[in-house]
């Protein structure tokens, strides 16, 4: 059978067209399976530390968190605004039996939770702000806070001073339990060890 010349002129680029649809189906298919590994990935890259590092954390820690974080609040501004009678009533029983403890082996109040000694001679509150709150051992709470403080003898502010203060709960109320510069913080032994019988037990919680 003789084939024209016009025939195969037309037989040419139907094969071709025929030949390319698979190749780009192919290119195609292999860009449909590029598509779900790139969106988790950038996904991944975007996310944020803070909120992955809040989902690790338990809801019960949360409400520790909330909780503690609340009555810190209140203890520091009643620090600020010199309401001694009032910071006593957060300040955990234990540390004031401390403070009471200190004052009959020294003659004063030499003590870090005892902000109305130093407040005559020294330095008081005038700002802060509480920059981190983290669960800690115990169903307790360690935050980290920015102060600045205004010098009696010097007459002037120092700025930027970081601390740690450690919260826990006791007769089912949360208090303020101790203090210390930024630098020592609290470590998990620290809390362990040197504060028995001041919490209560986490399934009491």
């Amino acid at each position: 059978m003789r084939i024209s010349p016009l025939k195969c002129g037309l037989v040419a680029p139907l094969l071709a067209i025929l030949l390319l649809v698979p190749a780009r189906a192919a290119r195609a298919q292999d860009d449909d399976d590029e598509g779900p590994p790139k969106k988790l990935k950038a996904h991944k890259d975007t996310s944020d530390d803070s909120t992955a590092a809040l989902k690790a954390t338990s809801e019960a820690e949360k409400q520790d968190v909330s909780e503690a974080t609340e009555v810190l609040t209140q203890y520091l501004d009643l620090v600020k605004a010199k309401k001694w009678d009032k910071v006593r009533t957060l300040t955990h029983p234990r540390t004031l039996a401390a403070i009471a403890n200190a004052k009959k082996r020294l003659g004063a109040e030499r003590h870090s939770m005892a902000p109305w000694f130093w407040a005559k001679d020294s330095f008081y509150l005038s700002r802060y702000k509480i920059s981190d709150v983290s669960p800690a051992v115990d169903g307790t709470v360690v935050a980290i806070t920015l102060e600045d403080s205004f010098q009696v003898q010097e007459k002037g502010e120092l700025a930027g001073e970081k601390a740690a203060y450690l919260l826990g709960r006791s007769g089912g109320r949360w208090y303020v339990v101790d203090k210390k510069s930024e630098a020592d913080g609290f470590t998990k032994d620290a809390i362990k060890y040197g504060y028995p019988k001041y919490f209560d037990p986490p399934s009491a919680h």
